[in-house]
């Protein structure tokens, strides 16, 4: 009897570990594998593939539809670069600054890239929930969480130091990404004070005069 308690505690306690929203430590820590298929192009005869190895700071993605493109990033090496394996041939993107627009440069390039195909077949696709990193879901935010940071942000991780917090609200561990600020110019100034509009002055009616019977 006392047996049977103490399984149903493990498997408890086992579930809610399991269940429970990971840190920014768990997720930089942590080792997993993970593929995510969708219908592709053609009426679905051609899946589109993403696979993700992550080995503590040591990401590599695949995505595969008519051709592969892979992606090696080490979230603890610098300077900080992209490793891109595009039909067959390697090459190396360094950061140099901001990505002000897609097209500023290949590593802005490559980095937007990767962004939108986990955005696009990762999240989108990914099954279970997305605080859990036992899920597809999960490892999948967590790896763009990681990637976001290191490549739009230029932060440099280590293994032996406790992570950045990678969520943004407040100092809480929230799962929302916090969204750019977008910034508006205009030379126009806006006025609060009701506009006031003149009626228009009718103009007067001139009658002719009926013409004259004989």
């Amino acid at each position: 009897m006392q047996w049977l308690k103490f399984s149903l505690l493990i498997i408890l306690s086992f579930n809610v570990q399991a269940s429970k929203k990971f840190t920014s430590n768990e997720c930089l820590k942590s080792k997993f594998e993970t593929e995510i298929k969708n219908e592709g192009k053609f009426f679905g005869l051609i899946k589109n593939k993403l696979e993700i190895e992550k080995d503590k700071c040591e990401i590599v993605i695949e995505y595969k539809d008519i051709l592969e493109t892979k992606w090696k990033i080490d979230l603890c090496r610098e300077p900080i670069h992209i490793k891109l394996t595009s039909k067959g041939t390697q090459s190396v993107h360094k950061r140099i600054g901001e990505c002000k627009s897609p097209g500023q440069s290949d590593y802005c390039k490559s980095w937007d890239e990767l962004r939108t195909v986990l955005q696009d077949y990762g999240l989108i696709y990914a099954e279970g929930e997305r605080e859990v990193i036992s899920t597809a879901h999960g490892q999948t935010y967590c790896t763009y969480l990681l990637l976001n940071e290191y490549l739009e942000n230029g932060t440099l991780f280590s293994k032996f130091n406790d992570s950045k917090n990678l969520f943004s609200m407040n100092s809480d561990e929230s799962c929302e990404i916090k969204a750019k600020p977008t910034v508006i110019e205009s030379d126009s100034v806006l006025s609060n004070s009701p506009k006031t509009i003149e009626p228009q002055k009718a103009e007067p009616i001139v009658k002719e005069d009926a013409p004259a019977r004989f």
